[in-house]
């Protein structure tokens, strides 16, 4: 029987995947959708191959949806109710769950023994693991066929999935296998490891399921596979989906079913909405279009490779927009488009023939800003600026992460930043090489303006409630946004609090997290990339594609840097991802005239005593002094500038805690300078970077007088209700 089942699964999901002809977990799943109950009916058939040499005594499984629950689950007990950009609310129909009605393994039937396990934290009443003991160990290279009949009861979105009215996006829906990871096969070393017995066990060099509890701040892992998905939704609605659509079918009964395939992916999720409120539409991405003959040249150049390597390739993109946002649908798909372009340039071209990016409706925003294999959601609003960034830049990221998770498929629990930060690093690229420079926008009564703010004062709840924070700041100017200047502050406040290479769910909290996954990363890598300079995209360009449709880990990422740069990386690495200390210099100087003489000095071999009272006569003696104030050791770069234009760089290894560099016989020194070409991005803060001879008082007199125009508009505002 077991046999039978297999050769019809096989059938049914056609010829061998793309890029990975033996995929580790196939599945067929028919699932209903019923949008006033708010649920999904499912079956899934998933034949699951192990390719290890291990015996597997046990399967396990992701049951995401149940951190949805209740309050006592590990994700709402660590925060997750406020941890999204939508906080929870806490209503009957708010709650979601994914209930398991019946599984059977090859045949037998395995209900009973389902059991819920919490591997991280041991909490009792957490539902995201299930585990199924097996009568039988399945094989080395043997293979088993599992039957799943389950219901899906979706959230109020708030956190990546559920629904908002009648509009869902239904992710992480499924019972989904863990990752059964050979002995030796993904070592990883955590900072903290030698302390702390949980990381000693998620290191140690052992075989076993990789199957972590859903938490507040960690995401997602799964192998690589086929889906073969048939979705039964209301026949006046739309959908769009991980993957191509092969058919559709209209049931008769007010139900239409349509069949999604995708091979060499590790999710599927969808979106469904009525057509009277969402449009779907296509446009292709022609590559010999989109990318100019000296581009393609230029980047052949950076990697070393003939043109024909770095072209890239068609892709279909499907936008799913809310009508209300029609006026952003060009701005979409260009971003879509910038992505495909640029991430393929860097990175390789993307490999599948489509892309799908869903416009949540408005207040179904908590469903923004995630990504899924061949499938991601973005963010707008009805008033949009044109200038600001959005939708582009949640588009380009979201996108991004087809490279950075999608292909390049790192544990995201444990290692967050190999995705997180990697692809926070590309979109800022991709930003710059498409758009350049985004400018500043604050909202009045949701409308946005060109300003930046200064402060955002709260105003009284009564009767003003649902108003937003007034902006203090400079309004109706265009005011370029510096892409590092918010990771720099969020950086700063956190790096010290935990290592990058650390799991998502064991930092200290969500700020840190935020700090660890995205920014910290994110400067390291803008830093990384001037220490090697033309053997950056070289690097990592081969890290990209060498780890394709495959689980790196943070060893795999270092050494392939140092491997195809040439460079021993261990001290920058050491530092970056296990340290917690901060890069930070400082430099100030003296120069002048020499003190005036006093006392004797030797004249024709007798000693008399000094007669010195011009000063102009004095030779001009200066003395820089370079300081090491945070912990991280990096070598400075000093640029000294004398009055008559002429300058000198000193180059120091930062050993020590500080250096002096002596200038005697030249011109006054006007500025001093570490880091002229601004390389190490992780360097916070910068302003005791540079320093001045004499003080330029321009940027204060300027904010000064912003300041009181600003006070005096305010003052006349008051004078109209007296």
């Amino acid at each position: 029987m077991k046999r039978v089942l297999v050769l019809l699964f096989v059938l049914c999901i056609g010829a061998q995947a793309k890029f990975i002809p033996d995929p580790i977990v196939r599945y067929k799943i028919d699932a209903r959708l019923d949008p006033s109950a708010k649920t999904v009916k499912g079956r899934e058939v998933i034949v699951w191959q192990n390719q290890t040499n291990e015996s597997i005594p046990d399967l396990q499984f992701h049951l995401y949806l149940n951190a949805f629950k209740n309050n006592y689950s590990s994700f709402m007990r660590e925060g997750g109710a406020e941890s999204r950009r939508v906080p929870f609310r806490n209503k009957a129909d708010a709650w979601g769950y994914e209930q398991v009605h019946s599984l059977k393994v090859d045949g037998q039937d395995l209900t009973g023994a389902m059991h819920f396990i919490q591997p991280d934290d041991g909490n009792p009443h957490d539902q995201t693991v299930l585990r199924v003991p097996l009568p039988r160990p399945i094989a080395p290279k043997g293979s088993v066929t599992i039957e799943i009949d389950w219901t899906s009861k979706l959230p109020w979105v708030f956190a990546r999935t559920g629904f908002h009215d009648n509009f869902f996006l239904i992710a992480q829906w499924f019972p989904k296998p863990g990752v059964f990871e050979p002995a030796g096969q993904y070592r990883r070393t955590f900072a903290g490891e030698l302390t702390d017995p949980l990381l000693a066990r998620l290191s140690a060099a052992k075989g076993g399921w990789n199957t972590h509890q859903f938490h507040m701040s960690t995401e997602f892992y799964a192998d690589f596979g086929t889906f073969d998905v048939n979705l039964t939704v209301p026949s006046d609605y739309e959908v769009a989906a991980t993957g191509s659509e092969r058919s559709k079918k209209d049931n008769g009964d007010g139900t239409t079913t349509y069949n999604y395939y995708q091979e060499d992916v590790h999710d599927f999720a969808w979106t469904t909405q009525p057509r009277s409120q969402v449009m779907k539409l296509v446009r292709w991405f022609r590559a010999d279009e989109q990318v100019k003959p000296h581009e393609l040249q230029e980047w052949s150049r950076r990697h070393g490779l003939p043109p024909e390597q770095v072209k890239l390739t068609d892709v279909k993109v499907t936008l799913f927009i809310q009508r209300e946002h029609k006026d952003q649908i060009d701005r979409h798909f260009r971003a879509v488009f910038a992505g495909l372009k640029w991430y393929g340039l860097m990175y390789g071209a993307y490999p599948y023939d489509v892309a799908t990016v869903v416009d949540p409706p408005y207040q179904g925003d908590g469903a923004g800003g995630m990504e899924y294999p061949t499938f991601f959601t973005a963010g707008t609003e009805y008033w949009q600026s044109g200038n600001g960034g959005d939708p582009e830049g949640v588009t380009i990221h979201e996108f991004g992460h087809q490279y950075w998770y999608g292909m390049v498929a790192s544990n995201e629990f444990e290692e967050a930043w190999l995705d997180e930060g990697l692809n926070s690093y590309s979109t800022t690229k991709t930003e710059a090489f498409e758009y350049g420079r985004f400018h500043n926008y604050e909202k009045i009564f949701g409308v946005p303006v060109p300003a930046v703010s200064w402060l955002n004062l709260p105003v009284p709840r009564y009767p003003w409630y649902g108003i937003d924070r007034i902006a203090v700041g400079q309004y109706w100017e265009w005011v370029p946004i510096d892409p590092f200047r918010s990771r720099a502050r969020r950086y700063l406040e956190n790096a010290q609090t935990d290592a990058m290479q650390r799991p998502a769910w064991m930092l200290l909290h969500r700020p840190s997290y935020g700090d660890q996954a995205y920014s910290k990363p994110e400067q390291t890598l803008h830093t990384l990339e001037a220490l090697l300079g033309d053997k950056w995209w070289p690097a990592i360009r081969t890290y990209h594609q060498r780890f394709r449709f495959k689980h790196p880990t943070a060893h795999d990422f270092m050494n392939t840097i140092q491997e195809v740069s040439g460079r021993d990386l261990k001290w920058f690495f050491d530092q970056t991802l296990y340290g917690t200390g901060l890069l930070n210099y400082s430099v100030s100087f003296s120069s002048g005239p020499m003190d005036e003489r006093q006392g004797f000095f030797d004249q024709n071999g007798n000693p008399e005593l000094a007669k010195d009272g011009n000063t102009d006569k004095r030779p001009i003696e200066s003395e820089v002094l370079v300081r090491r104030l945070g912990e991280m050791i990096f070598p400075v770069v000093v640029r000294v500038k004398f009055e008559d234009g002429s300058e000198v760089r000193e180059q120091w290894d930062g050993l020590y805690r500080w250096t002096k560099f002596y200038y005697k016989n030249k011109p006054r020194i006007v500025s001093a300078e570490l880091d002229p070409e601004n390389a190490w991005k992780l360097e916070v803060p910068r302003t005791d970077n540079s320093y001045l001879g004499k003080p330029n008082t321009l940027a204060a007199e300027k904010w000064y007088l912003r300041w009181v125009v600003w006070i005096q508009n305010v003052l006349s505002a008051f004078s109209y209700f007296a």
